[in-house]
């Protein structure tokens, strides 16, 4: 995998825990955390699940927007707590419960519901934009000698991701279940990323083409984005100063082309041009260096600009300086409070939507 490629695949990893825990604590009306996944490239029958032992296999099956099988791994003992809170029971899981029919049936709607849930939650990853379809859980206690490359359907030196996750039950139990990705089912969910991001790659492009024609026709006085031409040359400009042999020219044009009014141009046309991206910088101050100084900068150097500190910074669009405000902090980022607007409309009268 690219460096991208693993920072996806790490992203939408999240997502699923995430959307696990909040499906978890929906279902069974209690605060269950599903965080932390640690991702490892392994053979199948290397991975080790002895610490969680006796556990309990949860399998299904991507089948929309990708394929292949995918195995989580619980403690038996976290599978009965989740089935004691779905019951309203406060006991301490028993360790001689026994999983029968009806346990491993409520067992498997609860992980139906919340695998439902998290794979949807990846949408946005995904070609469509409506995430995955997974078919119904199997879910299979363990039995001594029993291989997980036979219940994910692979052969045992076939490569697996296997996913680690931390799960935390109502503040008080801490524990971890393991997810197992067969080769078949991430490299479906690779390829379908990838074709999802060739296609935004594709339509944003198509995007800046239409903005940038859309532009050159609000910012051209014919409306073409072109210069009108007159018997093969560019028409002369209008003249706006009276002077000897120019009074016709001014009263009624020059063969056909009256004086170019843009401003009209481009109120009339402003909405074609309401999506065109800017780039908007926030300055707090300026000052100089000599070299000598630049190249002595280390870790703790600190930089004093010609700027008070309480003076309002200066809001940049596009290279042009069209506001003034007070930096804020907004949740974990930084932000600007306008205070003076200084000219918006300089952005349009000066070309900057370039």
């Amino acid at each position: 995998m690219t460096n991208e490629q693993v920072v996806i695949f790490h992203d939408i990893m999240k997502l699923f825990a995430k959307h696990s825990g909040e499906s978890l604590s929906s279902i069974l009306k209690s605060n269950i955390q599903v965080t932390t996944p640690q991702i490892q490239e392994q053979k199948t029958n290397e991975v080790g699940f002895a610490l969680l032992q006796p556990v309990i296999f949860v399998k299904f099956c991507l089948t929309d927007r990708a394929s292949g099988n995918i195995v989580m791994i619980f403690r038996q003992r976290d599978m009965q707590v989740f089935l004691n809170e779905l019951m309203g029971n406060e006991d301490l899981p028993e360790p001689d419960f026994e999983f029968d029919d009806v346990a491993l049936s409520a067992a498997g709607e609860i992980m139906n519901q919340m695998i439902k849930k998290a794979a949807a939650s990846i949408a946005g990853y995904l070609v469509g934009g409506d995430g995955m379809k997974t078919s119904a859980c199997q879910l299979m206690l363990y039995d001594e000698g029993q291989k997980l490359d036979k219940i994910i359907g692979c052969d045992g030196e076939d490569m697996v991701q296997m996913i680690t996750y931390k799960l935390v039950i109502n503040d008080m139990i801490e524990s971890e279940f393991i997810q197992c990705i067969s080769e078949e089912a991430f490299e479906s969910i690779e390829e379908a990323v990838e074709k999802k991001r060739a296609g935004d790659e594709e339509r944003m492009e198509s995007e800046r083409k239409a903005d940038f024609q859309n532009l050159q026709k609000v910012l051209s006085p014919s409306g073409s984005g072109e210069v009108p031409v007159l018997n093969g040359r560019m028409a002369p400009e209008p003249v706006t100063k009276g002077g000897a042999g120019y009074g016709a020219y001014n009263a009624a044009g020059s063969a056909g082309y009256a004086a170019a009014a843009p401003e009209p141009a481009i109120k009339g046309n402003l909405g074609l041009i309401m999506n065109v991206p800017l780039n908007v910088c926030v300055e707090i101050g300026k000052t100089k260096r000599k070299l000598r100084d630049v190249l002595n900068f280390n870790n703790g150097t600190v930089i004093e600009l010609e700027k008070a500190a309480d003076a309002p910074v200066d809001i940049i669009v596009n290279g042009q300086l069209i506001a003034r405000g007070e930096v804020v902090v907004i949740d974990d980022n930084f932000g600007v409070k306008v205070s003076e607007i200084i000219d918006t409309k300089n952005i349009i009268r000066n070309g900057g939507l370039s």
